[in-house]
């Protein structure tokens, strides 16, 4: 995750403010059923709408709410219990109340929010009922809110292709935000279907994963990889794996990598030693020495980003897997582990750090592999790699620090899984580029942390294509550029 891309949130946030009602309850009281967003803030008379990156408010028809404030870069959720008269709801939240009010002829909640001595207005009107997805072509967005009126972002996907029923579907997995303009990090779950006219179908978005309170991943979580296989926990067997990024550091440093299980593509999801991450943010360094480092970056332009970013392969179609990685220790990394029985200490077999040979970028100049995801093609006997390649053409008109390129390379002669790993763990291996994907085929300036569509294993469905799903986004946004990221598809033939 490009968390650096995102604020860091600070302060205290409170507020009241007002709803309509739309049902009752057995007890004389009224219920609600759906989300208000900000439409207007003022202060003596003035718009400070954009002090809001968000301001929304859902409520349940049983009692419950969700308020999400994003103030100058500062972010408050309460979930939260309410009643409502009909007139006036008071919601309670941690022995606090807060008071709305409604305006039943607009049907729109106003309150008064107050940032230390100023009082601002602050006017929300209900959301209007999305139309439901519709069928897309793969080499398109494939799906997400208008970028135009809301700030969500959808990037960094995992994608499982398999038959389910006697259909083709896709399972995609990928960063995004719960609340609109808030920027904390969720992995989200979205399957296609694909239709008679080669369409794909989307459903709805399912959040798989969230930060848990008090452990390693608090803050975010994020960059999702998916495999198939066979993974036991607390006696408990697991069909799925889930590798991903989560960090505690609101200045988007010392970001570490996790695991989780699940029996189904939407979760449940199982977070694995929620007390420690499987790979700390200093990977396999010196903690002391990685410590220092860390500190004498601090008040510099550098940031000690960490470990994330990772990406799967499964060498058995059991327990034994390949994990791939970013790492500032050592660039992009590579484990072996056997995740058959995830009880014990996960120990990897073998790290060691990725070889560069033969990767270069679309205008032909060498580069290095960043944010890397991967495919074994068993038929071909390749292995493909897909990644950025470090290039930003055209330039940045704003601060993006996102590339404008993805490529695809590939490795050739890999007899078997069990050849792969040897031939990864010996460095000896030089790659071939097979094409790029940038703002020609997209439409966008930016194209970046790219997936392959892969199998269970992580194998390659189809040899003759290598289709690949890339995060694009807009150079520059009136918002955030972050909220321009949508998931993209595209076709590498392969002769």
């Amino acid at each position: 995750m490009k968390k650096f891309l995102k604020y860091i949130a600070a302060g205290f946030i409170a507020c009241a403010l007002c709803v309509p009602c739309l049902a009752s309850c057995g007890d004389g009281s009224e219920t609600l059923d759906g989300t208000w967003e900000l439409s207007t803030a003022t202060l003596d008379g003035k718009s400070v709408k954009k002090n809001f990156q968000a301001f929304t408010a859902t409520f349940k028809d049983d009692g419950k709410a969700v308020v999400s404030i994003s103030y100058l870069g500062a972010y408050e959720t309460r979930n939260s219990a309410y009643k409502f008269d009909g007139s006036k709801l008071t919601e309670t939240y941690k022995g606090n109340k807060y008071v709305w009010n409604y305006t039943e002829s607009t049907g729109s909640l106003t309150t008064e929010y107050r940032d230390f001595e100023d009082v601002i207005t602050v006017v929300l009107e209900k959301k209007q009922e999305d139309t439901g997805p519709v069928p897309v072509d793969f080499e398109s967005i494939l799906f997400g809110t208008d970028m135009s009126d809301s700030k969500f972002y959808n990037y960094c996907p995992a994608i499982i292709r398999e038959t389910e029923n006697g259909q083709e579907v896709m399972h995609v997995w990928y960063c995004t935000n719960r609340d609109d303009g808030v920027m904390m990090d969720y992995i989200g779950y979205r399957k296609g279907v694909l239709q008679a006219d080669g369409k794909w179908l989307f459903g709805e978005q399912i959040i798989a994963l969230e930060p848990t309170a008090g452990t390693w991943d608090e803050r975010h979580t994020c960059d999702p990889a998916v495999i198939k296989g066979k993974f036991n926990y607390r006696d408990t067997e697991y069909k799925y794996l889930m590798a991903y990024l989560g960090c505690v550091t609101a200045d988007y440093q010392k970001n570490e990598t996790g695991i989780a299980v699940a029996n189904s593509p939407e979760g449940p999801w199982v977070k694995i030693n929620t007390d420690r991450a499987l790979v700390p943010w200093y990977d396999d360094g010196d903690h002391a020495t990685e410590q220092q480092k860390y500190e004498n970056m601090q008040g510099t332009g550098s940031i000690y980003w960490g470990t994330g970013m990772p990406a799967l392969v499964s060498l058995d179609g059991e327990g034994e897997v390949l994990m791939f990685y970013q790492s500032t220790l050592r660039g992009t990394g590579i484990r072996r582990y056997d995740f058959s029985n995830l009880d014990g200490a996960l120990t990897p077999k073998f790290t060691v750090s990725i070889a560069h040979g033969g990767i270069r970028n679309s205008a032909g100049q060498s580069c290095r592999i960043g944010i890397p995801d991967f495919a074994y093609d068993e038929s071909a006997k390749r292995f493909y790699l897909c990644g950025v390649t470090n290039e930003k053409n055209p330039a940045d008109i704003s601060t993006t620090r996102v590339n404008s390129h993805s490529m695809v390379a590939y490795l050739e002669n890999i007899e078997s899984a069990e050849a792969l790993s040897d031939t990864l763990q010996s460095g000896k291996y030089t790659w071939k580029m097979l094409g790029y994907v940038g703002p020609d085929d997209t439409g966008f300036e930016r194209n970046h942390n790219p997936g392959i569509v892969r199998t269970g294993k992580g194998y390659l469905p189809d040899s003759s294509k290598v289709e690949v799903i890339v995060s694009t986004g807009h150079n520059s946004w009136e918002n955030e550029n972050i909220f321009t990221y949508r998931l993209f598809g595209k076709v590498f033939p392969v002769t």
